[in-house]
């Protein structure tokens, strides 16, 4: 079995690394809470809608029961 090559890291380098994988948590955390903001978004036009649909359905119901008697 061969054995592993050790690389060492200059500070130059250690830096860059560190730099890239901050980069690649911001990102995912940009995408988490875009991914958020997004299903917040959907739920409260869809809570519109529905809230929109009853009321015109009620509304309806009022109109054809006032007009029958």
């Amino acid at each position: 079995m061969a054995a592993q090559k050790v690389t060492q890291q200059t500070p130059e380098t250690a830096v860059i690394t560190a730099k890239i994988e901050d980069l690649r948590k911001l990102i995912t955390v940009i995408g988490k809470d875009s991914r958020f903001a997004a299903g917040l978004w959907v739920g409260f036009v869809k809570g519109f809608a529905l809230g929109i649909f009853v009321s015109l359905v009620l509304a309806g119901l009022k109109i054809v029961l006032m007009g029958v008697k």
